[in-house]
Protein backbone atom coordinates (compact mmCIF):
# COMPACT_ATOMS: atom_id res chain seq x y z
CA UNK A 1 0.00 0.00 0.00
CA UNK A 2 2.78 2.45 0.86
CA UNK A 3 4.45 1.63 -2.48
CA UNK A 4 1.23 2.61 -4.26
CA UNK A 5 1.07 5.88 -2.31
CA UNK A 6 4.67 6.67 -3.25
CA UNK A 7 3.83 6.01 -6.90
CA UNK A 8 0.85 8.37 -6.68
CA UNK A 9 3.13 11.02 -5.20
CA UNK A 10 5.63 10.53 -8.03
CA UNK A 11 2.92 10.90 -10.65
CA UNK A 12 1.75 14.18 -9.19
CA UNK A 13 5.35 15.41 -9.05
CA UNK A 14 5.34 15.31 -12.83
CA UNK A 15 1.89 16.69 -13.59
CA UNK A 16 0.82 19.31 -11.03
CA UNK A 17 1.73 22.89 -11.88
CA UNK A 18 2.90 25.36 -9.28
CA UNK A 19 0.56 28.11 -10.50
CA UNK A 20 -2.91 28.40 -8.98
CA UNK A 21 -5.98 29.92 -10.56
CA UNK A 22 -8.86 31.64 -8.76
CA UNK A 23 -11.86 32.07 -11.05
CA UNK A 24 -15.62 32.79 -10.72
CA UNK A 25 -15.11 36.53 -10.18
CA UNK A 26 -17.91 38.37 -8.38
CA UNK A 27 -18.05 42.15 -7.98
CA UNK A 28 -19.51 43.48 -4.73
CA UNK A 29 -19.60 47.18 -4.07
CA UNK A 30 -16.76 47.76 -6.53
CA UNK A 31 -14.63 44.99 -5.00
CA UNK A 32 -13.93 41.99 -7.22
CA UNK A 33 -13.99 38.66 -5.45
CA UNK A 34 -11.88 36.03 -7.16
CA UNK A 35 -9.39 36.55 -9.96
CA UNK A 36 -9.27 34.99 -13.40
CA UNK A 37 -5.61 35.84 -13.94
CA UNK A 38 -3.27 32.88 -13.52
CA UNK A 39 -0.39 33.72 -11.16
CA UNK A 40 2.41 31.87 -9.45
CA UNK A 41 1.53 30.62 -5.98
CA UNK A 42 4.06 32.98 -4.40
CA UNK A 43 2.10 35.90 -5.87
CA UNK A 44 -1.32 34.59 -4.94
CA UNK A 45 -0.44 34.14 -1.26
CA UNK A 46 1.45 36.16 1.28
CA UNK A 47 3.88 33.79 3.04
CA UNK A 48 2.85 32.56 6.47
CA UNK A 49 4.37 34.84 9.10
CA UNK A 50 2.52 33.67 12.18
CA UNK A 51 -0.28 31.34 13.22
CA UNK A 52 -3.07 33.86 13.93
CA UNK A 53 -5.93 35.07 11.77
CA UNK A 54 -5.77 38.66 10.49
CA UNK A 55 -8.53 41.15 9.78
CA UNK A 56 -7.21 44.35 8.25
CA UNK A 57 -6.92 45.98 4.80
CA UNK A 58 -4.34 43.52 3.45
CA UNK A 59 -6.57 40.51 4.08
CA UNK A 60 -10.01 39.87 2.57
CA UNK A 61 -10.25 36.07 2.21
CA UNK A 62 -11.04 33.56 4.96
CA UNK A 63 -10.55 29.80 4.56
CA UNK A 64 -12.83 27.57 6.64
CA UNK A 65 -12.05 23.80 6.76
CA UNK A 66 -15.59 23.38 8.03
CA UNK A 67 -17.17 20.37 9.67
CA UNK A 68 -19.82 17.74 9.17
CA UNK A 69 -23.35 17.65 7.89
CA UNK A 70 -26.22 17.95 10.42
CA UNK A 71 -26.30 14.94 12.71
CA UNK A 72 -22.59 14.30 12.28
CA UNK A 73 -19.66 14.77 14.63
CA UNK A 74 -19.58 18.59 14.17
CA UNK A 75 -22.49 20.21 12.31
CA UNK A 76 -20.98 23.45 10.98
CA UNK A 77 -22.25 26.97 10.29
CA UNK A 78 -20.31 30.08 9.29
CA UNK A 79 -20.66 33.28 11.32
CA UNK A 80 -19.59 36.59 9.77
CA UNK A 81 -18.88 39.38 12.26
CA UNK A 82 -18.65 43.03 11.19
CA UNK A 83 -16.46 45.12 13.51
CA UNK A 84 -16.27 48.01 11.05
CA UNK A 85 -18.17 51.29 11.09
CA UNK A 86 -20.15 50.55 7.92
CA UNK A 87 -22.27 47.75 6.52
CA UNK A 88 -20.21 45.18 4.63
CA UNK A 89 -20.82 42.21 2.38
CA UNK A 90 -19.35 38.73 2.21
CA UNK A 91 -19.45 36.05 -0.45
CA UNK A 92 -19.64 32.56 1.09
CA UNK A 93 -18.68 29.76 -1.30
CA UNK A 94 -19.40 26.23 -0.13
CA UNK A 95 -16.92 23.40 -0.72
CA UNK A 96 -17.93 19.75 -0.48
CA UNK A 97 -16.29 16.41 0.17
CA UNK A 98 -16.01 14.09 -2.83
CA UNK A 99 -18.28 14.03 -5.85
CA UNK A 100 -21.90 15.10 -5.81
CA UNK A 101 -24.17 18.11 -6.04
CA UNK A 102 -22.25 21.29 -6.87
CA UNK A 103 -22.25 23.68 -3.88
CA UNK A 104 -23.81 27.12 -4.17
CA UNK A 105 -22.82 30.59 -2.96
CA UNK A 106 -24.44 33.06 -0.57
CA UNK A 107 -24.01 36.83 -0.71
CA UNK A 108 -24.44 38.11 2.84
CA UNK A 109 -24.86 41.71 4.00
CA UNK A 110 -23.78 42.37 7.58
CA UNK A 111 -24.62 45.68 9.24
CA UNK A 112 -21.99 47.55 11.25
CA UNK A 113 -21.44 45.95 14.65
CA UNK A 114 -23.65 42.97 13.84
CA UNK A 115 -23.26 39.28 12.93
CA UNK A 116 -24.78 36.97 10.35
CA UNK A 117 -24.97 33.16 10.45
CA UNK A 118 -24.87 30.97 7.33
CA UNK A 119 -25.85 27.32 7.70
CA UNK A 120 -23.27 25.61 5.53
CA UNK A 121 -25.43 22.56 4.80
CA UNK A 122 -27.78 24.89 2.90
CA UNK A 123 -24.96 25.64 0.46
CA UNK A 124 -23.44 22.15 0.34
CA UNK A 125 -26.20 19.53 0.10
CA UNK A 126 -25.65 15.78 0.29
CA UNK A 127 -22.09 15.90 1.61
CA UNK A 128 -20.85 14.27 4.81
CA UNK A 129 -18.24 17.01 5.33
CA UNK A 130 -18.07 20.56 4.02
CA UNK A 131 -16.03 23.75 4.21
CA UNK A 132 -16.13 27.26 2.76
CA UNK A 133 -14.18 30.19 1.38
CA UNK A 134 -15.46 33.58 2.54
CA UNK A 135 -14.42 36.75 0.72
CA UNK A 136 -15.22 40.07 2.41
CA UNK A 137 -15.26 43.58 0.96
CA UNK A 138 -13.78 45.54 3.88
CA UNK A 139 -11.38 45.35 6.79
CA UNK A 140 -12.46 44.50 10.35
CA UNK A 141 -14.54 41.54 9.23
CA UNK A 142 -14.15 38.30 11.19
CA UNK A 143 -15.22 34.83 10.05
CA UNK A 144 -15.72 31.99 12.54
CA UNK A 145 -17.11 28.48 12.40
CA UNK A 146 -19.72 27.35 14.90
CA UNK A 147 -20.32 23.68 15.67
CA UNK A 148 -23.08 21.50 17.08
CA UNK A 149 -22.14 17.97 18.09
CA UNK A 150 -24.45 14.99 17.67
CA UNK A 151 -25.15 14.98 21.43
CA UNK A 152 -25.85 18.71 21.61
CA UNK A 153 -22.39 19.94 22.60
CA UNK A 154 -21.08 23.08 20.91
CA UNK A 155 -17.78 24.61 19.87
CA UNK A 156 -16.37 27.52 17.87
CA UNK A 157 -13.21 28.04 15.80
CA UNK A 158 -11.75 30.85 13.74
CA UNK A 159 -11.33 30.38 10.02
CA UNK A 160 -7.81 30.93 8.69
CA UNK A 161 -6.60 33.87 6.61
CA UNK A 162 -3.68 32.02 5.03
CA UNK A 163 -3.15 28.71 3.28
CA UNK A 164 0.13 26.89 3.94
CA UNK A 165 2.31 23.97 2.89
CA UNK A 166 2.91 22.86 6.51
CA UNK A 167 0.36 22.11 9.24
CA UNK A 168 0.95 20.69 12.71
CA UNK A 169 -1.48 18.98 15.08
CA UNK A 170 0.31 18.52 18.41
CA UNK A 171 -2.28 16.34 20.14
CA UNK A 172 -5.24 14.04 19.65
CA UNK A 173 -6.58 10.61 20.62
CA UNK A 174 -8.30 7.71 18.84
CA UNK A 175 -9.53 5.36 21.59
CA UNK A 176 -13.11 5.35 20.32
CA UNK A 177 -14.31 2.02 21.68
CA UNK A 178 -12.55 2.36 25.04
CA UNK A 179 -12.85 6.06 25.85
CA UNK A 180 -15.13 7.48 23.19
CA UNK A 181 -12.27 9.40 21.56
CA UNK A 182 -12.62 10.20 17.86
CA UNK A 183 -10.13 12.31 15.86
CA UNK A 184 -10.68 13.64 12.34
CA UNK A 185 -8.36 15.84 10.27
CA UNK A 186 -10.23 18.20 7.95
CA UNK A 187 -8.19 19.41 4.97
CA UNK A 188 -9.54 22.21 2.77
CA UNK A 189 -8.14 22.69 -0.74
CA UNK A 190 -9.79 25.88 -2.06
CA UNK A 191 -7.88 26.00 -5.34
CA UNK A 192 -8.58 24.56 -8.82
CA UNK A 193 -5.64 22.15 -8.74
CA UNK A 194 -5.23 19.01 -6.65
CA UNK A 195 -3.01 19.10 -3.58
CA UNK A 196 -0.82 16.23 -2.42
CA UNK A 197 0.11 15.61 1.21
CA UNK A 198 2.60 13.53 3.16
CA UNK A 199 1.41 12.96 6.74
CA UNK A 200 3.46 11.67 9.67
CA UNK A 201 1.67 10.36 12.75
CA UNK A 202 3.64 9.91 15.98
CA UNK A 203 1.84 8.30 18.90
CA UNK A 204 2.26 6.19 21.99
CA UNK A 205 1.75 3.11 19.80
CA UNK A 206 4.44 4.01 17.25
CA UNK A 207 5.06 6.06 14.12
CA UNK A 208 3.13 5.75 10.87
CA UNK A 209 3.27 7.70 7.63
CA UNK A 210 0.81 8.17 4.84
CA UNK A 211 2.32 9.61 1.69
CA UNK A 212 0.69 10.77 -1.51
CA UNK A 213 -2.65 11.75 0.03
CA UNK A 214 -4.57 13.60 -2.70
CA UNK A 215 -6.97 16.40 -1.81
CA UNK A 216 -8.93 17.08 -5.00
CA UNK A 217 -9.32 20.62 -6.30
CA UNK A 218 -11.93 22.65 -4.42
CA UNK A 219 -12.73 19.84 -2.06
CA UNK A 220 -12.63 19.01 1.63
CA UNK A 221 -10.94 15.80 2.74
CA UNK A 222 -12.00 14.27 6.07
CA UNK A 223 -9.34 11.86 7.32
CA UNK A 224 -10.38 9.53 10.14
CA UNK A 225 -7.13 9.26 12.08
CA UNK A 226 -8.25 6.02 13.74
CA UNK A 227 -8.05 4.33 10.35
CA UNK A 228 -4.33 5.17 10.32
CA UNK A 229 -3.45 4.92 14.04
CA UNK A 230 -6.14 3.13 16.04
CA UNK A 231 -6.31 3.06 19.83
CA UNK A 232 -3.78 5.83 20.44
CA UNK A 233 -3.90 7.67 23.78
CA UNK A 234 -1.75 10.51 22.44
CA UNK A 235 -1.09 11.23 18.79
CA UNK A 236 0.45 14.13 16.87
CA UNK A 237 0.36 14.78 13.15
CA UNK A 238 2.68 16.68 10.81
CA UNK A 239 1.13 17.51 7.44
CA UNK A 240 3.62 18.39 4.70
CA UNK A 241 2.02 19.63 1.50
CA UNK A 242 4.07 18.38 -1.44
CA UNK A 243 2.00 20.25 -4.05
CA UNK A 244 -0.40 23.11 -3.54
CA UNK A 245 -1.49 24.77 -0.32
CA UNK A 246 -4.28 23.77 2.05
CA UNK A 247 -5.86 24.59 5.39
CA UNK A 248 -6.14 21.98 8.16
CA UNK A 249 -8.11 21.66 11.38
CA UNK A 250 -8.57 18.94 13.98
CA UNK A 251 -11.93 17.64 15.16
CA UNK A 252 -11.66 15.85 18.51
CA UNK A 253 -14.65 14.24 20.19
CA UNK A 254 -14.53 12.61 23.60
CA UNK A 255 -17.30 10.86 25.46
CA UNK A 256 -18.47 7.59 26.89
CA UNK A 257 -17.23 4.26 25.47
CA UNK A 258 -19.35 2.80 22.70
CA UNK A 259 -20.63 -0.04 24.86
CA UNK A 260 -21.90 2.32 27.57
CA UNK A 261 -25.66 2.67 28.07
CA UNK A 262 -25.29 6.03 29.88
CA UNK A 263 -26.58 9.14 28.17
CA UNK A 264 -23.97 11.79 28.91
CA UNK A 265 -22.86 14.37 26.36
CA UNK A 266 -19.62 13.94 24.48
CA UNK A 267 -17.08 16.75 24.53
CA UNK A 268 -16.30 18.38 21.19
CA UNK A 269 -13.29 20.47 20.23
CA UNK A 270 -12.58 21.80 16.74
CA UNK A 271 -9.15 23.44 16.59
CA UNK A 272 -7.22 25.01 13.70
CA UNK A 273 -3.93 23.24 13.12
CA UNK A 274 -0.73 25.24 13.65
CA UNK A 275 0.53 26.74 10.40
CA UNK A 276 3.96 27.93 11.46
CA UNK A 277 6.76 26.98 13.82
CA UNK A 278 7.97 29.39 16.48
CA UNK A 279 10.64 29.32 19.19
CA UNK A 280 8.27 31.19 21.54
CA UNK A 281 4.59 30.70 22.33
CA UNK A 282 2.19 32.21 24.86
CA UNK A 283 -0.87 30.63 26.50
CA UNK A 284 -2.89 33.22 28.39
CA UNK A 285 -5.84 31.50 30.08
CA UNK A 286 -4.97 28.73 32.50
CA UNK A 287 -6.58 28.16 35.88
CA UNK A 288 -5.28 25.40 38.09
CA UNK A 289 -8.22 25.46 40.48
CA UNK A 290 -11.14 25.06 38.07
CA UNK A 291 -9.97 23.02 35.09
CA UNK A 292 -7.86 20.11 33.96
CA UNK A 293 -5.08 21.67 31.85
CA UNK A 294 -2.66 19.80 29.57
CA UNK A 295 0.00 21.47 27.42
CA UNK A 296 1.49 19.58 24.46
CA UNK A 297 4.70 20.66 22.70
CA UNK A 298 5.49 19.11 19.30
CA UNK A 299 9.00 19.01 17.84
CA UNK A 300 8.51 18.32 14.11
CA UNK A 301 12.24 18.31 13.33
CA UNK A 302 13.46 15.11 11.73
CA UNK A 303 16.92 15.19 13.29
CA UNK A 304 17.20 17.77 16.10
CA UNK A 305 16.30 17.43 19.77
CA UNK A 306 14.28 20.37 21.12
CA UNK A 307 14.92 21.76 24.56
CA UNK A 308 11.87 23.73 25.68
CA UNK A 309 11.30 25.69 28.87
CA UNK A 310 7.70 26.08 29.97
CA UNK A 311 7.54 29.04 32.32
CA UNK A 312 4.43 29.72 34.35
CA UNK A 313 3.88 33.41 35.05
CA UNK A 314 1.57 33.71 38.04
CA UNK A 315 -0.68 36.68 38.72
CA UNK A 316 0.31 38.19 42.06
CA UNK A 317 -1.45 40.77 44.24
CA UNK A 318 1.91 42.11 45.38
CA UNK A 319 2.87 43.11 41.85
CA UNK A 320 5.81 40.71 41.95
CA UNK A 321 5.71 38.22 39.07
CA UNK A 322 6.23 34.62 40.18
CA UNK A 323 7.86 32.21 37.74
CA UNK A 324 7.64 28.43 37.84
CA UNK A 325 9.91 26.72 35.27
CA UNK A 326 9.26 23.32 33.67
CA UNK A 327 12.03 21.89 31.48
CA UNK A 328 11.27 19.56 28.56
CA UNK A 329 13.53 17.55 26.25
CA UNK A 330 11.67 16.47 23.10
CA UNK A 331 13.07 13.93 20.63
CA UNK A 332 12.89 14.60 16.88
CA UNK A 333 9.38 14.15 15.52
CA UNK A 334 7.89 13.60 18.97
CA UNK A 335 5.51 15.46 21.29
CA UNK A 336 5.65 15.86 25.06
CA UNK A 337 2.66 16.47 27.29
CA UNK A 338 2.63 18.22 30.66
CA UNK A 339 -0.31 17.60 32.98
CA UNK A 340 -0.32 20.83 34.95
CA UNK A 341 -2.87 19.73 37.55
CA UNK A 342 -0.66 16.80 38.54
CA UNK A 343 2.22 19.10 39.53
CA UNK A 344 2.17 19.59 43.30
CA UNK A 345 4.18 22.80 43.15
CA UNK A 346 1.31 24.44 41.26
CA UNK A 347 -1.31 23.80 43.94
CA UNK A 348 -3.12 26.92 45.02
CA UNK A 349 -1.60 29.32 42.51
CA UNK A 350 -4.91 30.13 40.78
CA UNK A 351 -4.76 31.62 37.30
CA UNK A 352 -1.57 32.00 35.29
CA UNK A 353 -0.12 32.18 31.80
CA UNK A 354 2.54 30.00 30.19
CA UNK A 355 5.40 30.84 27.87
CA UNK A 356 6.95 27.98 25.91
CA UNK A 357 10.46 28.95 24.85
CA UNK A 358 12.78 26.81 22.72
CA UNK A 359 16.16 27.30 24.39
CA UNK A 360 18.01 26.29 21.21
CA UNK A 361 15.84 28.42 18.93
CA UNK A 362 14.32 25.39 17.20
CA UNK A 363 10.75 26.02 16.09
CA UNK A 364 8.04 24.01 17.86
CA UNK A 365 4.22 23.93 18.00
CA UNK A 366 2.15 24.19 21.17
CA UNK A 367 -1.41 23.17 22.05
CA UNK A 368 -3.31 23.80 25.27
CA UNK A 369 -6.25 21.49 26.08
CA UNK A 370 -8.52 22.23 29.00
CA UNK A 371 -11.38 20.18 30.40
CA UNK A 372 -14.20 21.15 32.73
CA UNK A 373 -15.56 18.08 34.48
CA UNK A 374 -17.92 18.48 37.41
CA UNK A 375 -18.52 15.24 39.31
CA UNK A 376 -22.13 14.10 39.33
CA UNK A 377 -21.67 12.83 42.88
CA UNK A 378 -20.20 16.09 44.19
CA UNK A 379 -20.73 19.10 41.87
CA UNK A 380 -18.33 21.23 43.91
CA UNK A 381 -15.42 18.81 43.56
CA UNK A 382 -12.98 19.53 40.75
CA UNK A 383 -10.76 16.65 39.57
CA UNK A 384 -7.13 17.19 40.57
CA UNK A 385 -5.48 14.86 38.07
CA UNK A 386 -5.42 14.66 34.29
CA UNK A 387 -7.08 11.28 33.86
CA UNK A 388 -9.52 12.12 31.04
CA UNK A 389 -11.87 9.36 32.19
CA UNK A 390 -12.88 11.59 35.11
CA UNK A 391 -14.83 13.70 32.67
CA UNK A 392 -16.81 10.85 31.14
CA UNK A 393 -18.97 10.18 34.20
CA UNK A 394 -19.96 13.79 34.58
CA UNK A 395 -23.17 15.72 34.13
CA UNK A 396 -21.25 18.47 32.38
CA UNK A 397 -18.31 17.74 30.10
CA UNK A 398 -16.61 20.36 27.99
CA UNK A 399 -13.30 20.28 26.16
CA UNK A 400 -11.44 23.37 24.96
CA UNK A 401 -8.27 23.48 22.90
CA UNK A 402 -6.21 26.34 21.55
CA UNK A 403 -2.78 26.76 20.03
CA UNK A 404 -0.53 29.39 21.50
CA UNK A 405 -0.04 33.00 20.44
CA UNK A 406 3.24 33.55 18.60
CA UNK A 407 3.05 37.30 17.89
CA UNK A 408 1.78 40.52 19.37
CA UNK A 409 0.24 43.61 17.83
CA UNK A 410 -1.14 46.98 18.86
CA UNK A 411 -4.75 46.36 17.74
CA UNK A 412 -6.93 43.30 18.28
CA UNK A 413 -10.57 42.37 17.70
CA UNK A 414 -12.28 39.91 20.05
CA UNK A 415 -15.94 38.92 19.55
CA UNK A 416 -17.62 37.67 22.75
CA UNK A 417 -20.92 35.82 23.03
CA UNK A 418 -22.29 36.26 26.56
CA UNK A 419 -21.79 38.35 29.73
CA UNK A 420 -19.63 35.54 31.21
CA UNK A 421 -17.14 35.60 28.34
CA UNK A 422 -13.97 37.62 28.68
CA UNK A 423 -10.63 38.70 27.28
CA UNK A 424 -7.07 38.59 28.61
CA UNK A 425 -4.54 41.26 27.59
CA UNK A 426 -0.90 40.41 28.31
CA UNK A 427 2.03 42.82 28.20
CA UNK A 428 5.13 40.81 27.17
CA UNK A 429 7.54 43.76 27.27
CA UNK A 430 9.93 45.05 29.93
CA UNK A 431 8.07 48.36 30.23
CA UNK A 432 4.52 49.30 31.14
CA UNK A 433 2.06 50.21 28.40
CA UNK A 434 -1.40 51.71 28.02
CA UNK A 435 -4.36 49.98 26.41
CA UNK A 436 -7.82 51.17 25.45
CA UNK A 437 -10.69 48.68 25.47
CA UNK A 438 -13.72 49.60 23.36
CA UNK A 439 -17.02 47.89 22.61
CA UNK A 440 -18.41 47.73 19.08
CA UNK A 441 -22.09 46.99 18.41
CA UNK A 442 -24.92 48.18 16.19
CA UNK A 443 -24.84 51.55 17.98
CA UNK A 444 -21.21 52.15 17.02
CA UNK A 445 -17.93 52.07 18.94
CA UNK A 446 -17.47 53.42 22.44
CA UNK A 447 -14.45 53.48 24.72
CA UNK A 448 -15.12 51.60 27.95
CA UNK A 449 -11.80 51.20 29.79
CA UNK A 450 -8.33 52.72 29.60
CA UNK A 451 -5.81 50.63 31.54
CA UNK A 452 -2.09 50.67 32.31
CA UNK A 453 -0.54 47.19 32.20
CA UNK A 454 2.74 46.55 34.02
CA UNK A 455 5.49 44.43 32.42
CA UNK A 456 4.72 40.70 32.28
CA UNK A 457 1.20 41.17 33.66
CA UNK A 458 -2.36 40.75 32.42
CA UNK A 459 -5.52 42.79 32.41
CA UNK A 460 -8.73 40.78 32.22
CA UNK A 461 -12.28 41.94 31.51
CA UNK A 462 -15.59 40.11 31.17
CA UNK A 463 -18.31 41.22 28.78
CA UNK A 464 -20.42 42.16 31.78
CA UNK A 465 -17.64 44.41 33.09
CA UNK A 466 -17.56 46.10 29.69
CA UNK A 467 -21.27 46.80 29.94
CA UNK A 468 -22.48 44.53 27.15
CA UNK A 469 -24.02 41.09 26.89
CA UNK A 470 -22.24 40.02 23.69
CA UNK A 471 -19.84 42.70 22.48
CA UNK A 472 -17.26 42.86 19.77
CA UNK A 473 -14.25 44.10 21.73
CA UNK A 474 -11.46 46.24 20.29
CA UNK A 475 -8.11 46.50 22.11
CA UNK A 476 -5.70 49.26 21.07
CA UNK A 477 -2.34 49.47 22.89
CA UNK A 478 0.67 51.78 22.79
CA UNK A 479 2.97 48.77 22.28
CA UNK A 480 2.40 45.17 21.09
CA UNK A 481 0.24 43.07 23.41
CA UNK A 482 -1.28 39.60 23.20
CA UNK A 483 -5.04 39.05 23.50
CA UNK A 484 -7.05 35.85 23.93
CA UNK A 485 -10.70 35.00 24.59
CA UNK A 486 -12.24 32.76 27.24
CA UNK A 487 -15.71 31.80 26.05
CA UNK A 488 -16.50 29.54 28.99
CA UNK A 489 -20.02 29.48 30.35
CA UNK A 490 -22.52 27.26 32.12
CA UNK A 491 -22.72 24.68 29.34
CA UNK A 492 -19.58 25.30 27.29
CA UNK A 493 -15.86 25.81 27.61
CA UNK A 494 -14.06 27.45 24.69
CA UNK A 495 -10.67 29.15 24.44
CA UNK A 496 -9.81 31.14 21.31
CA UNK A 497 -7.26 33.73 20.28
CA UNK A 498 -8.41 37.21 19.39
CA UNK A 499 -7.94 38.42 15.80
CA UNK A 500 -4.95 40.45 14.66
CA UNK A 501 -6.13 43.84 13.33
CA UNK A 502 -2.81 45.62 12.64
CA UNK A 503 0.71 44.65 11.63
CA UNK A 504 1.89 41.73 13.79
CA UNK A 505 5.33 41.69 15.40
CA UNK A 506 7.38 38.99 17.10
CA UNK A 507 7.57 39.73 20.81
CA UNK A 508 9.74 38.28 23.58
CA UNK A 509 9.77 37.99 27.34
CA UNK A 510 12.50 38.99 29.70
CA UNK A 511 14.37 36.03 31.24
Amino acid sequence: MKLIRLCVSAVFTAVIATALLLDNSVSIGGVVFGNKISRDISEVHTPIRHSLAESWPHQNTWFCPGGSAPGGIADVSIEIINASAEASQALVTGIRQGLGVIPTEALVRVEAGERSLVRLADLVPESSYMGAVVEVDSADMIVEQTYLGASGTTDRALCQTRTSDLWLVPSGATRLAEKGEEMVLLVLNPFPHDAVLNIRFASDVGVDTRNGVVVPARRVLALDVASEVPVAEQISATVNVVFGRVVVSRVQSRGLPLESDEQFPAALSVTPAVSTLSPLWYLLDLNNSERIDVVTVLNPSSDEVAGVDLELIVDGDSGVVQRVPVELTIAPGEARQVCLNAMQRLEGIGSYIITARSITGLGVAVLHESTDAVSAADPEETPSTCDPELGFGSENISLAATSGLDVGTTRWLAPLRSPDHGISIFNPAAEALDAQVSVIDEQGKRLVVAVNIAPQERARFSAAELGSDAPIVEVVATAPVLVSRDLSGVSQHQLLPAVVASAALSVGVEP
